[in-house]
């Protein structure tokens, strides 16, 4: 484990990813010396890769222009470090996917975590962004119940023209993003919107309402094929005590055409919202 990295004592290691391990540190030089952050530090075997870099790159840059209570924030970014690493807010408490992996949480509370989640999505879609990776893994709960989504390695532009979409794909080889959160947009290539989000928070909803995804494959491509035509699972088979409006408002963010969803995260919020209130008396 590493002791120092370019001016940062490492407490402890918080997670890890298939290309880069996140730990707890602390700033032991400069003026900020005693702050305590996250560290993000791409792994050896990846250190070097240039689409690793630009990802880590493009992270800083986004999340040290946004401010919002919902979102992560980057403060510095060490592309020269023997590990690169971008240096991000310390959220002292455990993702989503945690709790999931502990069982269901509380219904209510789930669903008012991703209302937070949706806020500042919201905010991020209004920059011009989208995010690309909304899921449960990247909504991570503070001890105080904030919740700020993590992970902007992939956040892009919006397609707000056709020409931006063609040099988007001009540049990018392969469709960013985790399949089974994916909406069919992305999988085709189309262009993206905040509405991609939209679809993913769906498929998070799905998840944290029953469970289990809405879909499993044994292949990649069957897993794809499911969120191109499959029909949306309703919730209630799993759960038949969910109210009909929470099952309904899912099928509506799951819709395979983007303009049949919801339109846009300030909506979602609210929706996520007043649900949560519906289901507080719910018990697993």
């Amino acid at each position: 484990m590493l002791e120092t990295i370019n001016g940062f004592q490492v407490l402890r290691k918080i997670a890890d990813s298939n290309t880069a391990e996140i730990f707890h540190v602390m700033r032991v030089a400069g003026q900020a010396r005693g702050a305590e952050y996250a560290a993000k530090v791409l792994r050896d075997a990846v250190a070097r890769d240039a689409t690793q870099r630009a990802h880590l790159e493009n992270e800083y840059h986004i999340c040290s222009a946004l401010e919002h209570p919902n979102l992560v924030h980057a403060f510095e970014i060490q592309l020269a470090a023997a590990r690169p690493f971008v240096v991000l807010d310390l959220i002292p408490g455990p993702s989503l996917r945690q709790y999931l992996e502990k069982g269901r949480p509380p219904l209510a509370d789930a669903l008012g975590w991703l209302a937070q989640a949706a806020d500042g999505l919201a905010y991020l879609h209004e920059k011009g962004y989208v995010h690309r990776d909304v899921k449960p893994q990247n909504t991570v709960i503070g001890d105080n119940g904030n919740v700020k989504v993590i992970d902007f390695a992939l956040t892009t532009m919006q397609d707000t023209s056709f020409g931006k979409h063609i040099w988007r794909r001009l540049k990018e080889r392969r469709r960013p993003g985790t399949w089974s959160y994916m909406s069919p947009e992305q999988i085709r290539n189309e262009r993206l919107t905040g509405q991609a989000d939209v679809y993913s928070m769906g498929v998070s909803v799905f998840e944290v309402t029953t469970g289990r995804m809405p879909y499993v494959g044994t292949t990649s491509q069957s897993l794809l094929e499911q969120h191109l035509y499959g029909l949306i699972p309703s919730v209630r088979v799993t759960r038949p005590e969910v109210p009909l409006e929470l099952d309904e408002f899912i099928r509506a963010l799951m819709a395979k055409d983007p303009l049949d969803r919801p339109i846009g995260m300030v909506y979602v919020s609210a929706k996520l919202t007043a649900l949560a209130k519906l289901c507080a008396n719910i018990k697993d």
